[in-house]
């Protein structure tokens, strides 16, 4: 993609000015930019916004936008399905440029991070919209215009993360996460639609039974029934690691 013109607001009230004045394309982590081609007025520059952070509180670990997926990877402050979720995205250099806040903005229907996140009840914070469950913000329209500036969530006791692909660096065929804190979550992704949570877990008690709800579709991939019979391998691989049903 081409530019012909790049700005680096310092301030987010500038970012949504620029983004009132004319067409505009968001640099975050800019990866994907990089395979459209094309030609854009104006890009926005995240990257002198001071939101490459990791803050940890007392019961809520908060995470800027611009903090890249290889600072998750090597912070020890994170659950465990965190570094399980980014270890296999690419290779270090590419971690080294990937954002959080570019990962969940997309919306992406294979996102391995973005499992985790929604198996850990993450929250989302927009300058102009404020909070946001982030399972709500990728099954609606509602922010629109807008920059995150956060992803939070609360810590939990056990977590653990699974993705089946054929290579390293591919995207999942399918993935989970299971957290358990002041109550356990299952999240099932790359189905390959955007990650749902299992709801009614307490009434079932094996894999099957959790994942009977749950679609699994086809693409050139993978037929959903092949992906149904991972996703409960993985499943049941997670619950003999150390969650146990009452």
């Amino acid at each position: 993609m081409r530019f012909k013109e790049i700005v680096q607001p310092t301030t987010l009230d500038q970012v949504v000015s620029e983004m009132n004045n004319s067409k505009y394309t968001i640099i975050g982590g800019g990866l994907f930019l990089k395979l459209q081609k094309g030609y854009v007025n104006k890009g926005i520059d995240l990257s002198k916004l001071n939101l490459d952070y990791i803050r940890d509180e007392e019961d809520r670990i908060r995470i800027g936008a611009m903090t890249t997926l290889r600072e998750l990877e090597k912070s020890s402050l994170f659950p465990d399905c965190i570094g399980q979720s980014v270890l296999q995205v690419g290779g270090v250099g590419l971690r080294n440029l990937a954002t959080i806040g570019g990962s969940v903005s997309g919306k992406y229907s294979f996102s391995d991070i973005g499992t985790a996140l929604i198996a850990l009840d993450a929250r989302l914070r927009f300058h102009l919209y404020g909070e946001i469950p982030m399972i709500e913000y990728l099954n609606s329209n509602t922010v629109k215009n807008d920059i995150l500036v956060e992803v939070s969530f609360s810590k939990v006791g056990f977590s653990s993360f699974k993705a089946f692909k054929h290579n390293y660096t591919d995207f999942a065929l399918v993935n989970i996460c299971v957290t358990s804190g002041d109550k356990i979550r299952i999240a099932v992704g790359a189905r390959p639609g955007k990650a749902v949570l299992i709801k009614d877990i307490n009434t079932k008690h094996n894999a099957q039974e959790l994942l009977r709800d749950v679609e699994f579709s086809n693409d050139f991939r993978g037929t959903g029934a092949y992906r149904r019979s991972v996703a409960e391998t993985m499943l049941s691989d997670i619950l003999k690691e150390g969650l146990f049903w009452k």
